[in-house]
């Protein structure tokens, strides 16, 4: 995702007219909930569609999405 930022600042820009400050601003959640509401044909769509990965670890979902690892 950091190799993309241009793209994904840029997306977040044009769809919901998010600048760096108030970007910076943005709660984990929410800004994941903006990334995911990006169509397909953004700029990262496209981006994100060509760097196929399959993340299967808790603990490195975790680390991608900040999300803790629940264990039981």
């Amino acid at each position: 995702m950091i190799r993309h930022w241009a793209s994904i600042e840029s997306d977040l820009a044009r769809e919901y007219h998010l600048d760096a400050e108030p970007l910076a601003r943005l709660s984990t959640r929410r800004f994941l909930v903006l990334l995911g509401g990006l169509p397909a044909e953004s700029a990262f769509g496209r981006l994100w569609q060509r760097t196929p990965r399959t993340v299967t670890d808790p603990t490195e979902i975790a680390r991608l999405t900040g999300v803790p690892v629940i264990t039981e």
